[in-house]
């Protein structure tokens, strides 16, 4: 089961999460893991951090790692 199920941002509508993402203000408030062909492109709302990544789990990895809230 996953250990991020039920906070997941992608249920909210995308207005919602970027509503969300301006007021909040703070510096990683937001992170994308989007496809693009064979990999997939991250980046976070601070400006500073894009990768790209084989799966959408090790995209989201290294957003967590980004944002410190996974070890690298």
């Amino acid at each position: 089961m996953n250990d991020h199920a039920g906070d997941s941002p992608l249920d909210e509508k995308p207005s919602d999460f970027l509503a969300g993402i301006g007021a909040a203000g703070g510096r990683h408030d937001g992170q994308a893991i989007v496809p693009e062909g064979d990999h997939y492109r991250c980046w976070c709302s601070c400006g500073e951090w894009l990768a790209e990544a084989p799966t959408q789990e090790q995209g989201l990895h290294l957003a967590r790692v980004h944002t410190g809230s996974a070890p690298a």
